[in-house]
Formats: structure tokens, C-alpha cells, sequence
């Protein structure tokens, strides 16, 4: 019997099989603007391993919003990620507010403390909840709320440099969906800051692609770039190179298909090919992540397409801006695993685990410029390794 898919898409504590536990560090002391959307003050969740030369930070998920109504929204529950910031809880988290984080953070997936399970085992770890509503790309404020993802951020990367990161150390920078795209709009300017580190990224589910919405009820992903841009003050994140290349559209700065191609530090990206957040959102207009979706004929041609378009793309990558990478894709409806024992459970067609995946990425001789770890079957979900039938420790 095949187990539920578990869809991973927003920022979570003490999820079942947790192994590594991480504590609360504020980060006021740090950047008195480093604030939550309700101007609570923001923090992280960190694990000191006694391992100055492996670290990762890895930016929470969750959503956006992108103006005063979808943000009214976000707060109210009636949009993603449903939760009343009104009558919220830890186990319910407000996603604006810093009120509801515990002083521990329990973790698995990419955090686990097995070896077999990921090489971050033994890394000094880092967890950035999520409560700036950005994608971690805003620095300003708009209707009564502040957006502040992108301070946050560097925030945090100020308060390692005082606990050992530094000279000698190799620093993972990584996200999942919300923070798979933040961490991707920051990776380069992370990798210039911290000049004596080696910065590689990891960036699970950040890839959007650029296709019109097949729902008439769904706007498309586009617009909501533009609003996080303008309102939100996202420019301190768009780079030199891709503003250039993308003159009088800068919303294309925070969008993947457009954004990793300028990328110039080594990463591992993973797309999945049937994308569950984009075509949740594209073919349904459902809000979130529909777990067991039904496709129409007519859906499931265009979902098809979706996937070969992804497959297209990602071969593209690494871009010959990009020294070394690894692009993993598999062909699997699903998104943001990389929070779970799916992390090292589901594979490609070839048995590939986004565990072993970033390990080519921290471990490989680099004698060329990229691994592509992409399955070429055909059809929604065709991927043999994207349902393993037991996804406990083994």
C-alpha cells in the first residue's frame, strides 16, 4: 500500500519523524527591522553542531501575498494558509506574526541528524520560520503591514558570522517553495558577501514557469510578481545581470524560469515536472495544494504540457553563467519534500534522492559544469520513484 503523499509547502515545527531539534534565536538585536508583517520581532531556529565548516540555512515556505487584499486575506484564513492570525496557536501558527513560535523547532528531511539521510547530518543548522508574506524579497511596508523577507534574511547571515561562519566554512544556502525562491533571489548576493565562504545553493521548488492559467478564476503567477515588486520594495534583490537582460519587466527577477539563468553560484535546483503548487493554483484555482487532484481530459492535456514545458526548461540549466550545478527534476506531482523523509525516499527514474543529489552538489571533482538529473518519461506523474511505498528510516 502506497502511503499519502505528504505535500510539504508551508513552514512547520515537530513534524512526525523529527530527529534534530533547533532553538529560537531573535534576531532584534541584530536589525531592529528585522520584523514580521505585524511588526513582531522576527528570529530563527538554530542547531549548533559544534561544525564551523559546514552550515545550512535553510528559508521557511508558505505562500505570499502580493497586495492589501490577498494580504487581508493571509491574515484572516480565508486565504493560504488558512490559519486565523486572530485565533492562531503554535500548532496553527499566525503566518505574519513571530507570536506563535516555541522555543523549539524539531526537524527532519534535509536536517535529519542520519547520515544515511542527508550530508547536512552533522552541519551547524539553521531554520528561518516564515512571517514576512514576500517570498523573503521585500524590504518596506504597504497597507499597515511590514515586509521586511529580505532583511531577515541578511540578518540572520549577520548573527552566524558572530556564532564561527567565516573563513574556511562551507555554507549551504537553501529554501523550500517560499523560501526555495527567496533563497534563490539571495544566493549570489549571500555568495558576495561572504567572499571567504563557499556558498552553494540549494533551492527546492522555487521554479516557476512562465505558462498562462488554464482556470479563468486564477490570475496566473505573474501578476502576483508584479504586486510583490512594487509593494512590497523587492528591487534590493534583483541583480545587476538579470535587470539588464529583463529591462522594463523587472517582475521577471523574482520568477524562476527567468531569474536562474543569471544565477552564478553552484547549486542544486529540483523542479518537479507536475509541480503540485503551480498546477494546483493553474488548473483549479485551488488555494494551496490539492492532494488527490482529477483531472478532465482537457486538464490533463494541459498538465501534460506543464510537465514537458518544466523538462524543457530545466535542460536548459545550468546556464553558462553558472560555474557548476546540479538540476534535478523528477517527473512526480508533488513539491517542497525536502522538509521530510521524502527527501531521501522518492528518486527518478534512476534511483536518484535529492539526498544524493546534494551530495554531487557538495562532493562531486567539478570536472564539468553541470549534472542534469532529469527523467525524460511522458505523461502526468509517470516518474517509477515518485511513490515509495514505505518512507520511514530503513
Amino acid at each position: 500500500m502506497l502511503l499519502a503523499l505528504p505535500l510539504a509547502s508551508a513552514w512547520s515545527c515537530n513534524d512526525d519523524g523529527a530527529t534534530e531539534v533547533l532553538n529560537k534565536v531573535p534576531l532584534g538585536n541584530v536589525d531592529e527591522q528585522a520584523v514580521c508583517n505585524d511588526g513582531s520581532e522576527a528570529a530563527y531556529y538554530f542547531k549548533d553542531n559544534g561544525n564551523p565548516s559546514l552550515w545550512v540555512v535553510y528559508l521557511a515556505g508558505g505562500g505570499w501575498c502580493y497586495d492589501e487584499k490577498s494580504c487581508a486575506g493571509r491574515f484572516d484564513g480565508s486565504g493560504y494558509p488558512h490559519h486565523d492570525c486572530s485565533n492562531s496557536s503554535e500548532a496553527s501558527p499566525c503566518f505574519m506574526s513571530s507570536k506563535d513560535y516555541a522555543q523549539e523547532c524539531a526537524k527532519t528531511g534535509v536536517f535529519d541528524v542520519d547520515e544515511h539521510h542527508t550530508p547536512l547530518s552533522k552541519a551547524n543548522k539553521v531554520y528561518v520560520p516564515y512571517c514576512s508574506s514576500d517570498g523573503h524579497m521585500g524590504d518596506g511596508e504597504h497597507a499597515g503591514w511590514q515586509f521586511r523577507g529580505a532583511r531577515i534574511a541578511r540578518a540572520v547571515v549577520t548573527d552566524l558570522q558572530s556564532r564561527g561562519l567565516g573563513k574556511g566554512s562551507t555554507l549551504v544556502w537553501s529554501g523550500g517553495s517560499a523560501g526555495g525562491r527567496g533563497a534563490m533571489v539571495l544566493l549570489d548576493e549571500i555568495a558576495e558577501r561572504l567572499s571567504d565562504v563557499k556558498v552553494v545553493g540549494y533551492l527546492d521548488s522555487n521554479y516557476y514557469v512562465d505558462v498562462p492559467s488554464f482556470s479563468p478564476d486564477f490570475a496566473g503567477f505573474q501578476m502576483q510578481h508584479k504586486g510583490v515588486l512594487q509593494n512590497f520594495n523587492a528591487h534590493s534583490v534583483i541583480s545587476d545581470a538579470c535587470s539588464a537582460a529583463n529591462s522594463g519587466e523587472l517582475w521577471k527577477c523574482l520568477f524562476g524560469q527567468f531569474r536562474m539563468p543569471h544565477i552564478k553560484t553552484p547549486y542544486l535546483m529540483v523542479a518537479a515536472q507536475f509541480d503540485g503548487w503551480q498546477l494546483s493554483h493553474l488548473v483549479e484555482d485551488y488555494d494551496g495544494i490539492d492532494p488527490s487532484p482529477s483531472f478532465t481530459d482537457e486538464q490533463t492535456s494541459y498538465v501534460d504540457d506543464f510537465g514537458a514545458k518544466t523538462t524543457a526548461l530545466a535542460q536548459t540549466l545550468p546556464s553558462a553563467n553558472t560555474p557548476w550545478a546540479v538540476v534535478y527534476s523528477a517527473a512526480c506531482y508533488n513539491h517542497h519534500i525536502s522538509e521530510k523523509s521524502k527527501f531521501w525516499t522518492v528518486t527518478t527514474n534512476d534511483g536518484v534522492s535529492q539526498n544524493d543529489a546534494l551530495h554531487m552538489l557538495l562532493h562531486d571533482d567539478h570536472h564539468h559544469s553541470g549534472i542534469q538529473l532529469i527523467d525524460g518519461c511522458e505523461g502526468y506523474d509517470c516518474g517509477t520513484g515518485c511513490h515509495p511505498a514505505v518512507s520511514v528510516s530503513v
